[in-house]
């Protein structure tokens, strides 16, 4: 399995958004390009991929929505209906208690959960990476079986984040000498993949 964490710092965690105006929601629209890129291919989608988007902005944080290419239907490519997906999401998600989650529709749940505890959990199940400027060159990191690839959104990560990131053991990969958008990040580490996997 191929899994994703995205940390959307300014991600809204309650519905209350317009689906006009997706950058002011916490950068909904960068968001929605990443469930994109993680899930769909040509004609079809990534059936070995899940991707959770941690989001932390206003105003009942933690929340993760996690897409599941496996079970994933009802639900296009483009930024506004995976909008209008998560914020189906973040209305269910609201009375949920913390370390609580709960189905939304196929392929698609929304836990109250924080960041810290989902990457603690994967550590734990799959091999862990880090996306990261300064890492090691991802074509010489040795990728198989179960892969969780962590990484931030506009803002980045912040030191704490790093350091349990640091203690949990993920190592630090970097896709090429340029800087990508957070979207593209997750089409070249899939290329990886497709090209070292079996």
């Amino acid at each position: 399995m191929r899994e994703f964490i995205l940390r959307a710092l300014k991600g809204k965690t309650t519905p209350d958004f317009s689906l006009d105006d997706l950058p002011n929601a916490g950068r909904m629209d960068l968001v929605c390009r990443c469930v994109s890129n993680a899930l769909w291919i040509s004609n079809d989608l990534r059936r070995d991929t899940i991707i959770h988007v941690a989001m932390d902005g206003p105003s009942l944080p933690p929340k993760i929505v996690s897409f599941n290419g496996l079970d994933l239907k009802g639900v296009r490519f483009d930024e506004r209906d995976i909008a209008k997906h998560i914020q189906e999401a973040l209305k269910r998600g609201k009375p949920l208690e913390i370390n609580e989650e709960a189905d939304v529709s196929p392929g698609i749940k929304v836990a109250k959960k924080s960041f810290e505890a989902l990457v603690k959990e994967k550590s734990k199940t799959s091999q862990l990476f880090y996306l990261h400027k300064k890492g090691g060159d991802i074509r010489e990191a040795e990728l198989k079986g179960d892969v969780t690839f962590v990484f931030g959104d506009y803002i980045g990560m912040p030191k704490n984040t790093e350091s349990l990131l640091d203690r949990l053991g993920a190592k630090k990969l970097t896709l090429g000498p340029v800087m990508l958008f957070a979207s593209h990040c997750i089409i070249v580490a899939h290329n990886e993949l497709d090209r070292k996997i079996v």
